[in-house]
This record gives C-alpha cells, sequence and structure tokens, in this order.
C-alpha cells in the first residue's frame, strides 16, 4: 500500500491508507473524527449527501458517529484536509474459522462483513472513487463481503463493477436470513485493489504515473534530471510495487536503471 501521505491531512482519529492525488482514503477510529470533516449535505441550492438524510431524516454526523460507537468499520475518502468525498460502513457479523491439523492452522472460513452501505458525493461520482473506496477497504479488512442492494440499479453495479455473486448461505455457514444476499468472497475481494491499479493506474497511482510521465518528457527532450528528482521517483515506486503487474514494474525499473546509469 502507498505509504507517501499528505501532511495537510490532519485529522485526529483517520487511519490514512492510501492517497491518490490530493485524496486520502483510509478509516475513521474516532466520533471525534467526525466534527472535523466537512460534510456537503444536499439541499435545494447545493449539491451534497442526500442519501440517508432524504430517506431516514438522519443527520449524517449522527450516521457516521453511531457507525463508529457500534463498532463498525468506517472507511473515508478525503479530499485536501478534510472535505468528505465518500464513506463506506461494514459491519462483521462472523468471525473466521481454523482447523488445525498436524500442529499447522489453516483458516477454513474466512470472516464476513456486512457492508452496510457506501455512498459518494454526488458532485464526485462516476471517477471511480466509490470503487477505490470499496477496493481499499476489503483490502485491509481481509474478509467476504456481502451485501443487499435496495433497488436493481445497485445490484447491477454490485455484480457487474464489483463482481459480486449471488450468496449461497449454506456454504459461508451464514443464517438462511442472508439467501437474498450478494458476496464477494475472499480472496477475490482481497484482489481488487490490485486488479484496479493494474487497469486503472492513472487512478489509483496518480503520483507514480505522473512523476513518470514528467521525467520520461524531460529525458525525451535531453533535459537533465536532478538526483533529487530521480530520489523522489524511486520512492514512489518503492511504496507502489505491491500494486503493480509485471508489466509496468518492469518498465518503470529499467527508466530508473537507465537514469541512473
Amino acid at each position: 500500500m502507498l505509504e507517501i501521505l499528505d501532511d495537510k491531512m490532519a485529522i485526529e482519529g483517520l487511519n490514512v491508507l492510501h492517497m491518490a492525488g490530493d485524496i486520502g482514503y483510509g478509516v475513521l477510529e474516532t466520533g471525534i473524527s467526525v466534527d472535523q470533516l466537512t460534510i456537503d449535505i444536499g439541499q435545494s441550492n447545493n449539491v451534497g449527501f442526500n442519501y440517508f438524510h432524504n430517506k431516514f431524516g438522519m443527520p449524517y454526523d449522527f450516521l457516521l458517529k453511531s457507525s463508529i460507537s457500534s463498532g463498525h468499520s468506517l472507511f473515508v475518502a478525503v479530499k485536501g484536509s478534510d472535505q468528505l468525498l465518500g464513506f463506506a460502513r461494514f459491519e462483521k457479523i462472523s468471525d473466521e474459522t481454523e482447523k488445525t491439523y498436524k500442529g499447522k492452522t489453516n483458516i477454513v472460513n474466512y470472516s464476513v462483513h456486512l457492508l452496510r452501505s457506501i455512498e459518494v458525493h454526488p458532485a464526485h461520482r462516476h471517477v471511480g472513487i466509490g470503487r477505490l473506496l470499496f477496493a481499499i477497504s476489503v483490502n485491509q479488512l481481509e474478509t467476504n463481503v456481502i451485501t443487499l442492494p435496495d433497488n436493481q440499479g445497485a445490484a447491477r453495479f454490485f455484480k457487474d463493477k464489483l463482481n459480486f455473486k449471488c450468496l449461497n448461505p449454506g456454504n459461508n455457514g451464514l443464517s438462511s436470513r442472508y439467501k437474498d444476499y450478494l458476496i464477494l468472497p475472499y480472496p477475490r475481494a482481497r484482489a481488487m485493489l490490485k486488479t484496479m491499479a493494474v487497469n486503472y493506474p492513472r487512478m489509483v497511482l496518480p503520483e507514480l504515473i505522473g512523476s513518470y510521465e514528467s521525467l520520461k518528457f524531460r529525458d525525451n527532450m535531453g533535459k537533465s534530471i536532478s538526483k533529487s528528482d530521480i530520489s523522489d521517483f524511486q520512492v514512489l515506486f518503492q511504496n507502489s510495487k505491491e500494486l503493480l503487474d509485471n508489466k509496468l514494474m518492469n518498465e518503470l525499473d529499467s527508466f530508473i536503471k537507465r537514469l541512473d546509469a
């Protein structure tokens, strides 16, 4: 996971897991964190979060704080220092089960988390923020994820974009009450972040790709590249390796070696 974090993002209790440009993705760990967020609420003259406000009349700060106090995992996408762009709430409904045989312990069934909701600010939808937020969340949780979409459009999104499948409760040790739910099984869930990085590197790793293209352009134009710029690029490369496919990794590695020659 990329570990170059934005110094301006100083929300207390926010554990930043990934930075993509000026957007930080992480998990909120305390209710105090919510008070430090700027949450745009959708109104007649303002575009903002509106689903829970319109459907349940629920204030968003109350929703987020209640999720944390209930022990749910609350992942967020935050732009700049404090602007909330999206959030995802997960509730753990079963623990992983292990089996020991001849002194070796293996996981028989991974834990299961219920995705209670995921919402992205209306002005920032359709650019991958929701998918990246979800991918980072399940990568961190290392779990099976189930959900129950409340409309056909949402169901298509989970199936087509996030690869959820119909759930067979008996195969996951769950109650029959979950028979209509969808599931994203582990380890497919954990692989989602790397898959996104491979397919959409500019979205997931904008600093790395931007730096590479800038240095490559300067190199092709015969312009000098400082040791400091090379060093910064090497740091980005090293911190991003686990998300790169072999083709891009070899390409960037060869470029660095040529600059160092």
